[in-house]
């Protein structure tokens, strides 16, 4: 039979079907509320008769994702990822119509975003990353970059459309809404598009002893805490650059408008970031392309301590802090991928997730804590360079062993 796409590489002839699938089941998860939760504040705080810092604390339940990572990493090494994806994201839409139809106090609302938190994780790149290493071996960076781009295309569609949803049908109408996409979208997507099979054997001291499931020996593992420190390092220094970044810009003496401009080149920067790491993974040895992307903020922050007012050179600088944040579920997927044998990826790279969550919640609370402190962002913008730094050079001394081809699914 003739070959219908002969300029297109056989990874991508046998698995495009696998990135679309896994694509949608990102967009289509928990990941809609986390990137709109804002948009819930004023209604929320309205009818609850709650302050915004009462719902800010309960929005900090979500750390039971720190729990739910690695245990549902470990289930779907087990039963595999259509039936561990399809079970969270119906939980997760369970929860979403519970809230809709009974949530009346904070307590309420405390126990949808924990229960969100806690499986959630089924919906997202711990479970789905797993097909993409198990298809794709020498395009594998770019498959994950495009799988991520799911994320950045939600992030630019579901505000405008939930805030119309709000407007004419209350928060509950919102949060039916997030249940009826995750129910006949997500779930339909991964089961008829994602396989749940892999291939054991794809990394270093794979064999038939580490092909068991429940097999936790990564844990003695140099490589996977150096993933995990760089990890740590890392959230530390973005996280709470990320959610401080408004302010940040204005710091430096630009107006508002200016900062609310830069948020938008930093959305731009982790799309950027989500193709291009992954392109750069596959081009250049992998823990050189991991040490740049990982690097490359640290030149953002020295661009927001030295740029003044700049607008341009403030611009540039949200940029690449947005390229690397967007890089960064390539680089791990990747690494995790390639270092480690498949058999138990989800299990190591829910681990990971988990402990990455403690970097995540030092850099959201350090951030704003160090500028009560110091009166500036400056002394923790110099950590977060130091802390990038750390990371970098952790993720240049992993082991990798030489690529295998990825079987045809």
């Amino acid at each position: 039979m003739p070959n219908r796409w002969p300029d297109v590489p056989d990874e991508f002839r046998n698995g495009w079907k696998i990135i679309l699938g896994c694509s949608l089941g990102i967009a289509s998860g928990v990941a809609i509320l986390f990137l709109s939760f804002s948009l819930f504040v004023v209604p929320l705080t309205a009818e609850l008769q709650v302050s915004r810092g009462e719902l800010s604390n309960v929005q900090a339940l979500i750390i039971t994702a720190a729990i739910g990572s690695p245990l549902i990493g470990r289930l779907t090494d087990i039963y595999g990822v259509r039936r561990v994806y399809a079970s969270s994201a119906l939980l997760v839409a369970l929860t979403h119509l519970a809230a809709a139809l009974f949530a009346s106090n904070l307590v309420h609302m405390g126990l949808t975003i924990a229960l969100v938190g806690l499986v959630g994780a089924g919906t997202g790149t711990v479970v789905l990353s797993r097909p993409i290493n198990a298809a794709f071996s020498r395009y594998r960076g770019t498959a994950l970059g495009l799988m991520a781009v799911g994320v950045s295309v939600l992030a630019i569609l579901a505000p405008p459309l939930l805030n119309l949803v709000i407007e004419n049908w209350g928060w509950r109408g919102a949060f039916t809404g997030m249940a009826l996409v995750s129910l006949f979208a997500g779930i339909p997507a991964v089961l008829l598009l994602v396989p749940d099979g892999g291939r054991s054997g794809s990394g270093i001291g794979s064999g038939p002893a580490s092909r068991a499931p429940s097999n936790w020996r990564f844990l003695r593992e140099r490589d996977f805490w150096f993933l995990a420190l760089a990890l740590i390092t890392m959230s530390l220094a973005t996280a709470g650059a990320a959610s401080q970044l408004a302010p940040m810009v204005q710091d430096s003496g630009v107006s508002a408008a200016t900062a609310a401009l830069a948020l938008s080149f930093f959305s731009g920067g982790t799309f950027i970031g989500r193709l291009g790491g992954g392109w750069l993974l596959d081009r250049i040895e992998p823990r050189r392309a991991a040490f740049l992307l990982t690097m490359l903020p640290a030149l953002g922050f020295v661009a927001l301590l030295t740029a003044g007012n700049m607008t341009g050179a403030i611009m540039l600088a949200v940029l690449i802090i947005g390229i690397q944040q967007g890089a960064e579920i390539d680089i791990f997927a990747f690494l995790v991928g390639r270092r480690f044998d498949l058999a138990n990826y989800s299990a190591i790279y829910g681990a990971l997730v988990g402990l990455g969550w403690i970097g995540n919640v030092g850099g959201l609370l350090g951030m704003g804590k160090a500028y009560d402190l110091f009166g500036s962002y400056a002394p923790a913008q110099l950590a977060a360079i130091g802390c990038l730094a750390v990371s970098a050079f952790l993720l240049l001394s992993i082991k990798l062993p030489e690529r295998q081809e990825a079987k045809a699914v």
